[in-house]
């Protein structure tokens, strides 16, 4: 694994946290609860989430094997496919920035669940629909042997993990920024950056890679 695959996955595993539907819970599981039973929210999250990411890296990876034994020309569409789902999403991400009410206001009801780490880790292991991304970029990257795979999949692991953990760890600190009625935009405006910075470095890496 090239050190541009591995850079490429720890920001998208990190930013991915910020798409719609992933920072909500922890936000809202922040502003009920207490600081303990939040971070037990968190980890139970972040465990399953990170889990969930790394095994569709890997079985991206294996039917990536399975279509190169029938397709050997695939490969070269299938390493380029993570540029139109990321910018995709970075006009999503950008259309809803701007969309009136964000996904935190509309969320209203908040979380208190009496086993908070197994309620997190029951969220987090329910799929978004970046794991079919994950598994597109799993083939795309092109994992050679037992312990290239390992390498990737940690890092989405620890990606995804931490960006769950900066959400609640920031949240803890500044307590005012969950009931701002401008943090659903902010985030999805700083992650559709983040989506059009790795198009940006992903295309003009193919174009030189073409010239």
């Amino acid at each position: 694994m090239t050190l541009e695959s591995a850079l490429f996955l720890t920001t998208f595993s990190f930013g991915h946290v910020f798409f719609p539907g992933h920072p909500t819970p922890l936000l809202l599981a922040t502003g009920g609860m207490g600081a303990k039973k939040a971070w037990q929210f968190t980890l139970g999250m972040a465990i399953a989430h990170g889990l969930l990411m790394a095994l569709a890296l890997g079985v991206g990876q294996f039917f990536l094997k399975m279509l190169m034994a029938v397709w050997p020309g695939g490969k070269f569409w299938i390493s380029h496919v993570d540029i139109p789902i990321l910018l995709v999403l970075g006009c999503l991400l950008l259309r809803e920035a701007f969309h009136k009410g964000g996904e935190v206001e509309r969320a209203r009801k908040m979380l208190d669940p009496k086993r908070p780490f197994l309620t997190g880790a029951a969220i987090g292991f329910i799929p978004c629909p970046d794991t079919i991304g994950y598994a597109m970029i799993g083939g795309a990257i092109g994992m050679n042997g037992l312990a290239h795979t390992a390498m990737a999949t940690s890092i989405v692991f620890l990606g995804t993990a931490l960006g769950f953990c900066s959400v609640t760890a920031v949240a803890s600190f500044m307590p005012k920024l969950v009931k701002s009625p401008k943090l659903g935009s902010a985030i999805c405006l700083v992650t559709a950056l983040i989506c059009f910075a790795n198009v940006t470095w992903r295309t003009w890496n193919t174009w030189n890679d073409w010239a």
